[in-house]
C-alpha cells in the first residue's frame, strides 16, 4: 500500500511499517495470554510504571524522537537529500526518529541528533530545481566598463549548463574602493552549481587577461610629512662682557651681539 502512495518520504514508510509490525506483535502476546489464563491487568501496570521510569531516563532520546516526528511530517529533507544542518553539510545516507545519518563532501559518516537539526537552520540544496550562482568581478577604474560587461555576457551566456530561464544578471554593482564591481549572476541545476562556478571564474580570468582588463587588488596610498625643526646658532660673547652684563640689573643688561667695545678700542 505504501508503494502506490507516492510522494511518501522513506522515514515515513520505515516508522509505519515499524510500528504496525511492533504493535500487531504485541496485541498477539497479550492476547495470546489472555486465552492461556494470565492476568493482564497487573502486567499492564508493571509495563506502564517501567514504560514512566524509562522515559525519565531517556529525556534527551525523547525529545530526538519528538523532532523525529516532526521532521517526518514536515518533511524538511529526505534520503539522497544534499543538506547543510546541525553545522554539518553532505548527503543524507538513512534517517530514523532519534538520528540522521548524513555523508559529508570529504567522505565522513556523521550520525546527527534530530533534536540537533530541527532546533537549528536547516538548508536543502537539492530540493529545488535551479540555484543561483552568485559572483562578484572587479575591474580597475581606468578600465572599459561597456567592454567588461561585454566579456562578462560572452562567458556565461557561451556557458552550456548556464539555464537561459531565467536569464542571467550581469551589471555594474558598485564603486569599491580599490575596484568597480560587477555581480554576475547565472542560473544553473543543483547538480551543476560548481562546475558552472568554476568554470566561469577561470574563463573571466583568461578573456580579462587577453583583453587587456586589469582585475586590482586592494591598495592604500601612504602619505608622508616630515618635520624639520630649525635650531638656533650659538653666539659667542666675550667673558669680559658676560662678567660686566651679568652684574648689571637685567632692565640694564646688554644682549650677546650688543656687548660693549673691548678695552684694546
Amino acid at each position: 500500500a505504501l508503494r502506490v502512495v507516492k510522494n511518501t518520504s522513506q522515514l515515513l514508510r520505515e516508522f509505519l511499517l515499524k510500528s504496525i509490525r511492533r504493535v500487531v506483535l504485541a496485541i498477539g502476546l497479550l492476547t495470546g495470554l489472555a486465552v492461556m489464563g494470565v492476568s493482564i491487568g497487573p502486567l499492564l501496570a508493571v509495563i506502564g510504571a517501567a514504560g514512566f521510569v524509562v522515559g525519565f531516563a531517556l529525556q534527551n532520546t525523547l525529545s530526538n524522537f519528538a523532532s523525529g516526528l516532526l521532521i517526518l511530517f514536515y518533511r524538511p529533507y529526505d534520503v539522497g537529500d544534499v543538506i547543510e544542518a546541525g553545522s554539518i553539510a553532505g548527503t543524507v545516507t538513512s534517517m530514523s526518529l532519534v538520528s540522521t545519518t548524513i555523508k559529508t563532501f570529504d567522505n565522513k559518516t556523521m550520525i546527527v541528533p534530530n533534536n540537533n537539526i530541527w532546533g537549528d537552520v536547516i538548508t536543502n540544496a537539492t530540493g529545488v530545481d535551479r540555484r543561483r550562482v552568485d559572483m562578484t568581478f572587479g575591474i580597475g577604474y581606468a578600465d572599459d566598463i561597456d567592454k567588461a560587461q561585454r566579456v562578462l555576457e560572452e562567458i556565461v551566456l557561451g556557458h552550456p549548463k548556464v539555464m537561459k530561464d531565467p536569464a542571467p544578471v550581469i551589471r555594474m554593482h558598485e564603486l569599491g574602493d580599490s575596484s568597480v564591481n560587477f555581480i554576475c549572476r547565472p542560473w544553473a541545476r543543483p547538480g551543476d552549481y560548481w562546475e558552472v562556478y568554476w568554470d566561469i571564474l577561470r574563463a573571466v580570468k583568461d578573456r580579462f587577461d587577453r583583453e587587456g582588463i586589469s582585475i586590482p587588488f586592494p591598495q592604500r596610498d601612504v602619505h608622508l610629512f616630515v618635520e624639520h625643526k630649525e635650531e638656533a646658532e650659538p653666539v659667542a660673547v666675550k667673558p669680559d662682557a658676560a662678567k660686566r652684563s651679568s652684574s648689571l640689573p637685567a632692565s640694564q643688561r646688554l644682549e650677546p651681539d650688543e656687548g660693549e667695545p673691548d678695552a684694546d678700542e
